[in-house]
């Protein structure tokens, strides 16, 4: 595997924490390829020994405690498996030994003098491993450090005490434990984490602690069963409502701020194991707020949309999803519609007349992603027509969901410049960073609705304790979701359904549920933007960064849609019958996961680590740059990308995909589409005549019969072909093959940006009926 740098990276969550790592003043060690040879691990070694004795020459010239710091520093270079390669060999335990002993006579006298030792010190729980690989003379427990353990633990949460002070008191506890018993990695971890999160997350000295833990846990070999571990400990229903409010809500914040933004943790499925401790804590702060409990309902709707974020990351079928919806949505509605009532607040009030109908949309947040796309495309299509825009009026509500990402500017300009008012009643709540209230959010919003007398709510959510509480509590005559995938979010306050996943029908059955169907006609500026000359180079140089003969495979989305073993085999037959071929993995998501899966499907460790080397993770990009750089998309199965793929095709790419339809059943619903697509009359007002709908049809078919199969054989067979002429530099084909997919797509274009508008005003009216 292959780390590849975005140049033009989206803001990933992982931004609320992480800063710059500081350079080494002293030394720094190259780092290792995944796999290493028995030459590679014998120049490795060399070079922790030299590291090793530059630090220990350091440490017996200064002994200051500003030398001593920085020296801290130099082993955020070093891994778990360095210290498990030096703990192999003699020399390594030695020269580990005298540096242990030099660190615990420094640290001691530093400690007797009064002195702190921040958080860069928990580097040394690094060699609190050396006891699980070798047994070193010379290292029993150093008692010396049993009045600083004491000393902590007596004062750790201590009454009076501020969250500041108990960090300090943390770094101390852990400090003096590890140096005297340099072992018991697991168990100090453990420690570490459960006092960790109990603090607030606001200080800056937790943003410390949280940057120490985004950074350093990998290199640390801090794995996923110790930190589900140390979090079921303090989620245990009567420890964790044991503690007051604010420490609840802590427990939580570290999860989602900072433990979640750990690479190998980042999108791990194992953070569903969690699901069920989670629930049974939601429904606990449900029954709190069942008779009137405003802290109850306030915990709950906070509760609702971090399980929400944390699994919903991980959830990649509807049936999942149906889950989430039955345990939490379903029943949360119910506690919030008992609530509203019981607080006087349920329903419409005072509902004034207007000029124009009002159509509120409920937003989670302003982000250029793919919902926005589409969002932004629908809006613009329906105010470009005349008869809509005398008669609706359309308000965007923000939730302003900042724990996910703040609101992007030049979008929320990009909805007033099309005359959409975006309403924001929340920011005020956010002086208590992420502590703010939900439940305050909903009934501002709520109020507003109100205020602006909003006849139609459209909600593109499916989980969140704000919006599910707003339409609990009736807050418009009309309330419509609108799903941008997720076909079954059901719940009783909902008056309909509405997607633009809809084939061009007006009327479309998804997971036995019934949606209005909204074609929407997307902007050219977002699939397929001009390039200027800045764009243009950017590529050029993108591409410079691999080899001149590379044909580059890829897709762009959610890298959990790529972890599937029977994807990756296809994958690696096509890439191993062309080595000149590299695959670009753009996206966010847990990288690690997707190696693994990667590995699993070769024999021989060597052979995965070599084509892993053909493999690059981008992490978030600008897929306006890349949509440029890939020159096949491999659209993954059993879970495709959507959005991002229609996306890519519509800049020219040429993508292969997995059909899950048979053939004859696939191509019976095109000639159904067309038959509608018939009624559409020319531009000058004349009929399309049956000559019309035959060359519309045989254009399809020879635009996607290339690049569409239907079975694994198939697929690996079409994308061989495919790059062959990518290979032989037959660019007559290639730019054949776009110019058919470009025709093709214009005959749909033709049939959204027609029925689009009539479709959404059909929907709303049918619902108001």
């Amino acid at each position: 595997m292959k780390k590849h740098i975005s140049h033009n990276s989206a803001e990933s969550t992982k931004a609320h924490f992480v800063t710059q790592d500081s350079s080494s003043p002293h030394f720094t060690l190259n780092n290792r390829e995944p796999h290493q040879t028995k030459q590679n691990e014998t120049e490795r070694l060399d070079r922790l020994m030299e590291f090793l004795h530059i630090i220990i020459a350091s440490i017996q010239q200064d002994s200051i405690k500003a030398h001593l710091d920085s020296l801290m520093q130099e082993f955020s270079s070093l891994t778990h498996t360095d210290i498990k390669l030096l703990a192999n060999y003699s020399n390594g335990r030695i020269a580990l030994a005298e540096l242990i002993t030099l660190l615990r006579e420094r640290i001691y006298t530093l400690l007797t003098q009064g002195a702190l030792c921040g958080v860069e010190y928990l580097s040394l729980l690094l060699f609190t491993h050396i006891s699980t690989y070798t047994k070193i003379e010379n290292m029993a427990q150093d008692t010396r450090f049993d009045v600083f353990i004491t000393m902590a633990q007596n004062n750790l949460f201590a009454d009076g005490n501020s969250d500041v002070e108990n960090l300090l008191f943390i770094e101390l506890y852990i400090v003096a434990k590890i140096l005297r018993d340099m072992g018991n990695f697991d168990r100090l971890m453990l420690e570490y984490i459960s006092l960790i999160c109990l603090v607030d997350i606001n200080l800056p000295l937790s943003l410390e602690h949280a940057n120490f833990i985004i950074k350093h846990f990998e290199n640390l070999g801090v794995d996923m069963s110790i930190l589900l571990n140390a979090l079921k400990n303090q989620l245990n229903k009567e420890v964790y409502f044991a503690y007051p409010s604010q420490r609840r809500r802590s427990i939580l914040n570290w999860q989602l701020h900072c433990f979640w933004n750990v690479s190998h943790f980042f999108n791990h499925h194992a953070w569903l194991e969690l699901y069920e401790v989670w629930r049974e804590l939601f429904y606990t702060m449900l029954e709190n707020g069942s008779n009137g409990g405003v802290e109850g309902i306030d915990e709950a709707m906070y509760m609702q949309f971090f399980v929400y974020h944390l699994c919903g990351n991980n959830f990649h079928t509807q049936e999942q999803w149906a889950r989430f919806c039955k345990d939490i949505d379903k029943v949360a509605v119910r506690h919030y519609e008992r609530f509203a009532k019981s607080q006087g607040i349920y329903g419409v009030s005072n509902h004034q007349p207007t000029d124009k109908i009002r159509i509120g949309i409920l937003r989670d947040r302003l982000v250029a992603n793919s919902p926005y796309k589409v969002e932004f495309s629908l809006l613009s299509n329906l105010l470009s027509n005349k008869a809509f825009k005398e008669r609706y009026e359309i308000r965007i509500y923000a939730m302003k969901l900042f724990e996910k990402s703040v609101d992007d500017e030049k979008i929320v300009q990009s909805y007033e410049n099309l005359g959409i008012s975006v309403i924001d009643v929340v920011s005020g709540f956010h002086t208590q960073g992420f502590y703010n209230s939900h439940l305050q959010k909903a009934l501002a919003i709520k109020e507003a609705l109100n205020t602006d007398n909003i006849s139609i709510l459209l909600s593109p959510n499916n989980g969140y304790g704000i919006s599910d509480f707003i339409l609990a509590s009736r807050s418009a005559k009309t309330q419509i979701y609108y799903s941008h995938g997720n076909f079954v979010y059901d719940v009783p306050c909902v008056d309909s359904k509405m997607t633009h996943i809809c084939q061009n029908k007006r009327r479309i059955t998804h997971e036995g549920y019934e949606f209005y169907g909204v074609p929407v006609k997307m902007l050219e500026r977002f699939y397929n933007p001009p390039l200027d000359s800045q764009a243009r180079e950017k590529i050029a140089q993108i591409r410079s960064e691999f080899p001149q003969d590379s044909v580059i495979l890829g897709s762009i989305g959610r890298l959990v849609k790529l972890n599937s073993k029977e994807y990756w085999q296809c994958v690696i037959e096509i890439m191993q019958r062309y080595p000149q071929s590299i695959y670009l993995a753009c996206g966010g998501g847990n990288e690690s996961l997707i190696s693994e899966c990667i590995t699993s499907c070769f024999t021989q460790e060597a052979e995965a680590q070599g084509f892993l080397q053909r493999v690059h993770f981008t992490g978030y990009i600008d897929s306006g740059i890349y949509g440029h750089i890939i020159d096949i998309w491999l659209d993954s199965f059993p879970l495709e990308q959507g959005e991002s793929r229609i996306e890519y095709v519509a800049k020219g790419g040429l993508s292969i995909t997995l059909s899950k339809i048979p053939q004859e059943q696939r191509f019976e619903g095109i000639q159904t589409s067309l038959k509608a697509w018939q009624s559409i009359p020319h531009k000058d007002g004349s009929h399309k005549t049956q000559a019309d709908f035959d060359n519309a049809f045989a254009l399809i078919k020879e635009s996607q019969l290339p690049l569409l199969a239907f079975s694994l054989k198939e697929y690996v067979e079409k994308a061989a072909a495919l790059l062959e002429h990518f290979v032989s530099g037959d660019r007559a084909y290639i730019e054949n093959l776009r110019e058919l997919g470009a025709k093709a797509r214009a005959v749909g274009d033709e049939m959204k940006e027609y029925e689009g508008i009539l479709a959404f005003i059909d929907a709303i009216t049918q619902t108001q009926s």
